[in-house]
């Protein structure tokens, strides 16, 4: 026999009983619930109603001041902020101004998907600097506060003119895969102004949702049903503005009744509908502005790309896509998309957008997107078959396929697609017919769940949650976490990657204790323990334990951690070594991804760079720059070097070189805009290194030209061993044997002399080295010279030789 399954069935017995009841503390408490999301905020308020309809929930309208000094109330508040006229926008009145302000100077949107980075200053040229009135945005965590400020005076406004309960009770929603770092900078933000943010009062996206589902679903009479002995599974697809959370739950009965429980969390990707309207800019749009001109993307600066023509055409983007979708979606069956959704007629827009550029003035009259460019963009968002991402303009811009998070979901909870019986579309991208269609495909034995509403289900469903959990004390359905916590250790000479926490464990968790750890060696000073988050590459903690001792820590210590998460998925960790104890705060990674070293080491130097700029009022320094300039070329990022060397050329005469300039260019693969530094180089200031990195862009395409300059290198300075080798290559070529040979070991005796003294061969020097050695049949010594070669040594977050080891196989306990 079937049960079916609404909010009061997934209450316990002795609390389901009461939900109808009016008791005094209930009566007098209003219960709202917030669905902070990337592009749009919904507020909803829940109360008590009558047996039939047990909890009644609506989103509140909240006013919006609009540009023009009007007001707007809407229940959908756009996650956006303008400074505009003196004047402070919050809502509908700075949405409506993306057209015109610059994002990170006057306008600021996606800021949640930003929490949890250590970005330092993020808007160096904001014009709500340190001293602006009080009010501050240089980071997402600053635009967060102020849009919570914002949110809070309007929910409490809306409570008094409706002559509500003052006595507030608040519950946040937030994406399933926010990881603690994340979590920590939005509860903050929360707390910062006011909100009371109790234990657990903090509930999933996908689960909120299902919630607001199942009471929305029973009011009507649409009852979900679980079958005597049969545990459905239920996948919440939760497709927002920033974020693609997936959810699986699993359905069932037991001795309490019905209940609903988490089995799986999708791992966090930064994959929402706003990499569509990215795409849409970066692939139509941006070709629409530079039509005509004579331009090309590589015509500017990667950063002036992504901070200022990419951002101006995401407004652009965002309507053609909803216009398309709603188009498409008015004549789409439930079996076929609309024949309309693969032709050529396009949608355009009235509004024209203009960017002023160091190029000049770029203007596009008319943004148009036809239904055949929009299925292509979408068909990079439904790929099944890749997880790699798709990337745009050197690497710059990546975009992964919604089935990414599926699968991950999916493998985690060890259930494969046809285990699947129900589909729950939620979140305003999931509007998107390509992806409905490519999701309900992928799920064909599953039943597809569709709310009239996409956009206001999570914010309902955190609003049962509030008044279920502050008033009963009660969670439906009990969160887990999405991925393992982990801890590097090392073993010989082996680095070892441990789980101390499984991902899926149920929140709040038991504490896990750690203890039969040790310094590696007797006397070690300094004692690290890396605590990393899915995979090494994502680090959250480097605890670092010190002895003051001369002796250091003897390796009998006996190292001890204590690991726990608490009911808002925060991580809480204590260390000890010996009778030395430490309560470690979490770092805030760069990204909320995971990073490679050199990932990591860009991404702090973009920081400082950050940092700089907004010490010196939003414009860079010499210095900063080439600080910036030598980490992209230590970890051979050469088109970046390339762009930033440029501007230091541009904006401070003289301390740019040229040559180096043309140089990174060409190991980038950018052949015409080496050669034309390259040639700027020789005009100005003539050089044998000049003229040689000359010829070799000519190597394989002009042989006249090649050897002309490699003769005009070897008449500017007859000793360049570079030169030297390559001229007599091209003689042997030519069947002057003798004449090349000559060169050969003109050039080899002169790298072997700096070589054997003291080896003091500049870094480009081995390659050649060693080739012109094998080119006179030395691969033996070639070999060695390819051994001497110095290895880069990047800086790590941990020092490998300061981990701790296992004293035994059995490391982790439960207490």
């Amino acid at each position: 026999m079937s049960t079916i399954l609404t909010i009061r069935n997934l209450l316990p017995v002795l609390t389901a009983g009461k939900l109808s009841e009016k008791n005094a503390t209930i009566q007098n408490t209003t219960f709202v619930g917030i669905d902070f999301g990337t592009s749009t905020t919904v507020v909803s308020i829940a109360v008590l109603g009558k047996d039939n309809e047990p909890l009644i929930v609506r989103p509140i309208e909240l006013n919006q001041k609009l540009s023009d000094g009007a007001i707007f109330s809407s229940y959908k508040v756009p996650s956006v902020i303008a400074w505009f006229n003196n004047n402070l926008l919050v809502g509908e009145g700075a949405a409506q101004l993306k057209f015109k302000l610059r994002q990170g100077k006057n306008l600021w949107h996606s800021f949640k998907m930003e929490l949890g980075e250590d970005v330092g200053c993020k808007y160096p040229n904001s014009e709500l600097g340190k001293n602006h009135n009080k009010l501050t945005i240089l980071n997402p965590t600053d635009a967060s506060k102020i849009f919570f400020k914002y949110l809070k005076v309007q929910i409490e406004r809306y409570i008094n003119t409706n002559t509500l309960s003052s006595n507030i009770q608040y519950a946040v929603s937030i994406p399933a895969s926010f990881e603690a770092n994340q979590r920590r900078d939005l509860v903050d933000s929360l707390e910062s102004n006011g909100f009371m943010i109790n234990k657990q009062s903090l509930i999933d996206e996908p689960n909120a949702a299902f919630l607001s589902y199942v009471s929305k679903s029973s009011s009507e009479g649409k009852y979900l049903k679980i079958p005597q002995d049969y545990y459905p599974n239920v996948l919440v697809f939760d497709f927002g503005a920033g974020t693609c959370d997936i959810s699986i739950l699993e359905l069932g009965k037991d001795n309490n009744g019905i209940y609903s429980k988490n089995i799986a969390i999708s791992r966090f990707e930064k994959l929402g509908g706003n990499d569509i309207d990215k795409l849409i800019a970066v692939d139509i749009l941006l070709p629409q502005l530079l039509e005509g001109t004579g331009l090309n993307p590589e015509d500017f600066r990667t950063r002036e790309l992504n901070e200022l023509i990419i951002p101006k055409l995401l407004a652009a983007a965002e309507r053609l896509k909803i216009k398309l979708s709603e188009n498409i979606s008015l004549l789409t069956t439930s079996k076929a998309l609309s024949e309309l959704a693969l032709t050529k007629d396009f949608i355009s827009l009235g509004n024209s957008i203009e960017i002023e550029t160091r190029k000049g003035t770029l203007r596009i009259d008319e943004p148009k997107l036809s239904y055949k460019e929009f299925a292509g963009i979408n068909s990079l968002f439904t790929k099944e078959d890749s997880n790699l991402p798709t990337k745009r303009i050197e690497r710059e811009f990546e975009f992964v396929s919604v089935f990414t998070p599926i699968k991950t979901a999916l493998k985690k909870a060890d259930l494969n697609r046809e285990d699947i019986d129900y589909v729950l579309f939620i979140g305003g991208s999931s509007k998107n017919p390509f992806i409905q269609k490519a999701v309900s495909s992928y799920f064909p034995e599953s039943d597809i769940l569709l709310p009239d509403d996409l956009q206001a289900h999570v914010s309902s469903g955190a609003a049962i949650h509030s008044l279920i959990y502050n008033g009963f004390g009660k969670n439906l359905i009990q969160p887990i976490t999405s991925e393992p916590i982990m801890l590097i250790t090392k073993d010989g000479y082996r680095e070892i990657v441990d789980s101390i926490v499984e991902a899926g464990t149920v929140i709040p968790s038991d504490i896990k204790i750690v203890e039969n750890l040790s310094p590696q060696k007797e006397g070690q000073e300094v004692i690290e323990l890396p605590i990393c988050v899915g995979s090494k590459n994502k680090l959250l903690y480097n605890i670092k334990l010190f002895n003051p001792d001369s002796n250091g820590f003897p390796k009998s210590t006996s190292v001890k951690l204590e690991i726990e998460i608490n009911a808002d998925k925060m991580l809480l960790i204590r260390a000890s070594a010996g009778n030395k104890k430490l309560m470690v705060e979490p770092l805030s990674p760069f990204a909320n991804k995971e990073m490679t070293t050199e990932e990591r080491i860009i991404y702090k130097a973009e920081r400082d760079f950050n940092l700089e700029c907004e010490r010196n009022g939003g414009e860079p320094t010499l210095l900063a720059l080439q600080a910036l300039y030598k980490a992209y070329q230590k970890i051979g990022m050469e088109y970046k070097a390339a762009e930033t060397l440029e501007q230091i050329d541009e904006m401070f005469p003289g301390k740019g070189s040229l040559n180096n300039i043309g140089l990174h260019y060409s190991n980038a693969g950018k052949k015409d805009k080496a050669i034309m530094f390259y040639m700027r180089a020789m005009e100005k200031s003539p050089s044998s290194t000049t003229a040689f990195n000359i010829a070799m862009q000519y190597k394989h395409n002009d042989r006249n030209k090649y050897k002309e300059y490699l003769s005009k290198a070897r008449e500017i300075n007859p000793s360049d061993n570079a030169v030297a080798y390559n001229l007599g290559e091209e003689f042997k070529q030519e069947g002057k044997i003798k004449e090349g040979e000559k060169l050969l070991w003109e050039a080899f005796n002169r790298w072997q002399e700096k070589f054997e003294s003291a080896n003091k061969l500049a870094k480009w020097e081995y390659s050649w080295f060693s080739s012109c050695a094998r080119a006179l049949g030395k691969k033996d010594y070639a070999e060695h010279i390819n051994e001497c070669e110095p290895k880069e040594d990047l800086e790590k977050m941990y020092n490998s030789n300061n981990l701790t080891q296992f004293k035994q196989e059995e490391g982790l306990q439960k207490n």
